[in-house]
C-alpha cells in the first residue's frame, strides 16, 4: 500500500508556493481589490516574522510586508473553524510585538503588555495587519466569518452595540468568481476545481495542455485533498531535476 503524503509535507508545498512574490501580490489584487494593481510583487517582502509563532495548530500561514509596512496574513486551513476568535488573538499579538519593537526602538525593552501599551506616544504609528483565511476544503464554509456570528443566542439590540471583526474569506471552491492575472494562480485553482468533481480525465488534460509548473500542480493538489495530483506535480519536479542533471552531462 501506498504511503499517505505527511501533513508536513503539504505544509511544505502550500508554503513554496505562495511565498512567490508574483503570485501573492496576483492573489491579494483579485480577492481584496476587484482585480485592481494596488499590490505589486516588487513591493512585497518576506516578514520578519516568518511563519507565527502563534499561529494554531492545522493551518498553514504566510506573512508577507509591504513597502508601506503594512502585513497580509495568508492562512490556508481545509477544516472549518472559529477563525474570527483565532485571528482576533493572532492580530492582537500581532500589534504588540509592533508596539514592543517601537519601544526597543528607543532604547527600551517590556514584555508586560499594560505597561507596553501605557508607554506608547502620541506620535507612535502602528502598521496595519491584514488578514485573508483561504480555505480549501471540499465542502463549502459552515463556519463563522464575523465575531458577531459566534453570538446568535445574544440578542440583536446587544450584538449591535459590540465591535465585531470580520475575516476576508476565500474559498478555493469559488475561484472560478475571480480572475487572477497570474498563470499559475489560475492554473492551481483551475486544477483544484477539477479534482474537487473527480474529473480525472480532464486533470491531466489540462496538466499537458497548459504547461502547469510541478508545484502549481501539487498545490492544486493540497487544495483538493488530491494525492496523486500532488504527486504528479512532484513526480514532475523530480523529472524535471533529472533531465537537468542529464543534459549537463
Amino acid at each position: 500500500m501506498k504511503k499517505r503524503l505527511t501533513t508536513t509535507r503539504k505544509d511544505e508545498i502550500f508554503k513554496k508556493f505562495w511565498n512567490q512574490n508574483d503570485r501573492f501580490a496576483s492573489f491579494l489584487n483579485a480577492v481584496l481589490f476587484e482585480g485592481k494593481p494596488m499590490i505589486r510583487p516588487e513591493e512585497l517582502s518576506d516578514s520578519n516574522e516568518g511563519e507565527r509563532a502563534e499561529t494554531p495548530g492545522g493551518m498553514n500561514t504566510v506573512v508577507k510586508k509591504t513597502g508601506h509596512g503594512a502585513e497580509f496574513v495568508l492562512t490556508g486551513i481545509k477544516d472549518p473553524r472559529d477563525m474570527p476568535l483565532q485571528l482576533l488573538y493572532q492580530d492582537s499579538l500581532g500589534y504588540l510585538k509592533e508596539c514592543q519593537e517601537i519601544l526597543k526602538g528607543r532604547g527600551e525593552n517590556n514584555d508586560d503588555m499594560d505597561e507596553v501599551l501605557a508607554a506608547l506616544h502620541e506620535e507612535d504609528r502602528l502598521k496595519p495587519i491584514i488578514n485573508l483565511v483561504l480555505y480549501y476544503g471540499k465542502e463549502p464554509w459552515n463556519g463563522a466569518t464575523s465575531l458577531k456570528e459566534m453570538f446568535p443566542h445574544v440578542p440583536e439590540k446587544i450584538r449591535e452595540v459590540f465591535p465585531d471583526y470580520r475575516i476576508n474569506l476565500i474559498q478555493a471552491r469559488d475561484a472560478e468568481h475571480y480572475h487572477f492575472d497570474n498563470k499559475d494562480l489560475q492554473d492551481a485553482f483551475t486544477l483544484a476545481e477539477l479534482a474537487y468533481k473527480e474529473e480525472k480525465d480532464k486533470v491531466y488534460a489540462y496538466l499537458k495542455d497548459n504547461k502547469v509548473g510541478s508545484d502549481v500542480a501539487a498545490m492544486a493538489g493540497v487544495f483538493a485533498e488530491h494525492d496523486l495530483l500532488i504527486e504528479s506535480g512532484l513526480e514532475m519536479d523530480k523529472d524535471a531535476a533529472g533531465c537537468g542533471a542529464k543534459c549537463h552531462q
